[in-house]
């Protein structure tokens, strides 16, 4: 801890509670990492479905992909197109044409699988049937109550009070909704898959999938996804092709019937979803599906009560258990707002990203590139939950790697290199998608070694296990692989797209990005520490090989976008930036060139292009040139995709509402500018007179000095 007294961590939480009316425009969720359900300000999900713009409130798990039952129009392996390396032919999943014209085959290929929403619970009028409409809901509140998961939402329709209370099981795909209102009760609906970019149910397809009662549960099936919900706490009622009425189960008379002419009394509902067919990579290992004709899985039975007492015990532990930081004696409202962009990224992110898969950009809340993940966004959505105490989030998703290590290594295989070689763009399938910048990009190949790394300071365990030494050692060799012989020294590329995502069309000449030949340096030298602890053959030979890369400076030292070669574009990512910052610094990088890089980006940059992971970005080198003012302004820089909502959620653009790598690198950038790195300067990022304190934090790796 840096400070004197204990913290009350409970008390730092609470005071950044959401509390929401119908004028802020922000969507609450409730969740657990692996499945999450977003609500609007009924506490359900009424003004979603049918006809709503709404992307953002939706029901979704990590199993439930959906893939359309037509046949691709080609095979996969069609669409690999060859380009010369320094290595001879490469083969990559290229798109000629750009997204703007993918083909048939390619199109196919990047939309399915997708992600579906697999629930909506809507309320709906007791007499009429009818759903309200939104000018019928008047005065609506809400408050999520982060200590226990709790989202409490009141309003009145037609003039009568009405409480709605939503919470998530801390395990399980399951919630528990408390509907006490006169004249409401709740319909469950149930949509088809879309391959909209942005969407993750389609109300257009009736006759495409089935859903059937039997009993507690109903039965769904969509082509290749099927899954279960079992309903306790209400009498089932079905009311259309997919759609269910629940009333109150509760009775007051002996034979068990309500007496005639009473009330119904509250709906206490719990819904829980159970997989029967979906993606063997979505579930928890260990957690199979059932055989052919056998019931689902099902644990204990959930009640309402039960299910919110497991929540508030959960959340209660993992804050008090975790990571936190007190900015509260600090005058500056910028200290305020860093505190609450902490606070609820922290549950965003364990809401939304703490799963078994990496997680996509707006995690379980929307579809975004149709719930595929990003795996250079992985280390934005992950490495902080190792830096903050909640390590076991992160070693979840780890899992993943050891997963596609045999597709990896065909990849790698494919473009002339040892090891595993790991896309950018992927579903559950493990195809990557094809596009004209995915499989061009580099920065995603050293994040395993860096995740693994971050975890091992967490959990020293970490070292000895075999899976994790395997992710971080095929990692290295095909790093090594890729490298271009340079007279004395290494190079990188060509093909080649660097983080920045531009000059996509040189990609079959670029080579020498700045801020991947830091990034190649420093994990070479990470993974040769690993060796070395196992007393492996051929210790030493990554850190020889990491001394030979170039510099990332231009010929007049100067840190920007390339090596040599394109001038710098001042648009989308300032890249260049995490050479010192994301990536410790490692003696190519002089702090004056860091710091002559960093104004020049300040000074004139396209902010507009920008994204929300750039904002921290910005920040982290800062941190590490101890411009404390500096990473402050840049975290909170006033731009269009740097704006925080009640939720704690980043927009970056229509279709885009939600931005985990804002979230998650914001996260990061707090743990740097507080607990600093090892053997460096207390708070470098934070101002003196803040009087910042924190407990639980992990400073991060110190700048590398080879041996």
């Amino acid at each position: 801890m840096n400070g004197r007294t204990p913290l009350d961590r409970l008390a730092v939480v609470s005071r950044h509670d959401p509390h929401l009316t119908a004028a802020d425009d922000a969507i609450l969720s409730v969740g657990n990492g692996s499945f999450a359900a977003g609500v609007d300000r009924t506490g359900t999900q009424t003004f979603a479905g049918p006809g709503s713009e709404e992307t953002r409130i939706n029901t979704l798990a990590e199993w439930g992909w959906h893939t359309m039952p037509t046949e691709a129009p080609q095979s996969w392996e069609s669409l690999l197109h060859p380009y010369s390396s320094p290595r001879g032919e490469a083969w990559y999943m290229d798109l000629p044409g750009g997204t703007e014209d993918p083909g048939p085959g390619a199109a196919w290929f990047r939309e399915n699988p997708h992600k579906v929403s697999l629930l909506r619970f809507a309320l709906v009028d007791r007499r009429t049937g009818a759903t309200p409409t939104a000018a019928e809901i008047t005065g609506a509140t809400q408050h999520l109550e982060l200590c226990s998961g709790t989202i409490r939402s009141t309003f009145r329709y037609r003039g009568r009070p009405c409480t709605v209370t939503t919470a998530a099981d801390p395990e399980r795909a399951a919630i528990a909704i408390t509907v006490d209102a006169p004249d409401l009760d709740l319909a469950l609906t149930f949509p088809y898959g879309t391959t909209a970019w942005d969407r993750a149910a389609s109300w257009r397809e009736p006759d495409a999938h089935s859903t059937c009662c039997d009993g507690d549960r109903i039965h769904r099936h969509l082509d290749d996804l099927a899954y279960d919900l079992l309903v306790r706490g209400a009498a089932m009622e079905p009311a259309a092709q997919h759609e269910v009425r629940l009333r109150p189960a509760r009775t007051d008379a002996a034979d068990g019937r309500r007496p005639e002419g009473t009330a119904p009394g509250p709906l206490d509902v719990v819904l829980e979803l159970v997989p029967v067919e979906a993606p063997a990579l979505s579930l928890p290992p260990g957690e199979g599906l059932p055989g052919a004709g056998a019931p689902p899985r099902r644990g204990a039975p959930l009640t309402g009560a039960g299910l919110r007492e497991r929540s508030s015990r959960f959340w209660s532990e993992h804050w008090e258990s975790t990571g936190v930081l007190d900015l509260s004696r600090a005058a500056d409202p910028r200290a305020a707002e860093l505190e609450r962009r902490a606070v609820l990224s922290r549950y965003i992110q364990r809401v939304h990203a703490a799963g078994v898969l990496p997680p996509a950009e707006t995690g379980l809340l929307a579809n975004s590139w149709r719930g595929k993940f990003h795996l250079e966004m992985h280390w934005w959505h992950a490495a902080h939950f190792a830096l903050w105490g909640d390590a076991a989030s992160l070693r979840r998703s780890l899992g993943f790697y050891a997963a596609a290590l045999p597709v990896a290594r065909e990849t790698a295989r494919r473009q002339g290199c040892r090891g595993a070689r790991w896309p950018k763009q992927i579903g559950p399938d493990l195809c990557e998608s094809p596009s004209d910048i995915g499989p061009f990009l580099l920065w995603q190949q050293p994040h395993p070694i860096h995740l693994a790394e971050l975890l091992r300071r967490a959990d020293p365990t970490a070292v000895s296990d075999p899976a994790l030494v395997e992710i971080v050692e095929q990692s290295a060799l095909c790093l090594v692989d890729l490298l271009r012989p340079d007279g004395d020294g290494f190079g990188l590329g060509p093909p080649l797209i660097g983080a920045q995502e531009r000059h996509v069309a040189d990609r079959a000449r670029l080579q020498d990005a700045s801020f991947e030949l830091a990034y190649v340096a420093w994990a070479l030298r990470v993974a040769d520490r690993w060796r070395a602890r196992r007393g492996a053959r051929g210790a030493g030979e990554l850190t020889a090989i990491a001394r030979r890369l170039h510099p990332p400076l231009t010929g007049d030292g100067e840190l920007t976008t390339f090596r040599a070669g394109p001038g710098m574009d001042r648009s989308d990512h300032p890249s260049h930036l995490l050479a010192y910052g994301m990536v410790p610094p490692t003696g190519t990088v002089p702090h004056d060139a860091a710091g002559r890089a960093l104004e020049d980006a300040l000074a004139d940059w396209d902010w507009e292009s920008t994204w929300g992971w750039d904002y921290p970005a910005l920040a982290m080198t800062a941190a590490r040139l101890q411009r404390p003012e500096t990473a402050v302004d840049a975290l909170l820089l006033p731009t269009v995709k740097n704006r925080c909502d009640g939720a704690g959620h980043f927009p970056q653009r229509p279709g885009l509402p939600a931005y985990l790598p804002a979230n998650g690198g914001t996260l990061t950038t707090l743990a740097l500018m507080a607990a600093g790195w090892d053997e460096g300067p207390s708070t470098p990022g934070l101002p003196a007179r803040w009087d910042a304190r924190f407990e639980g934090i992990l400073p991060l790796p110190a700048p590398i000095r080879d041996d």
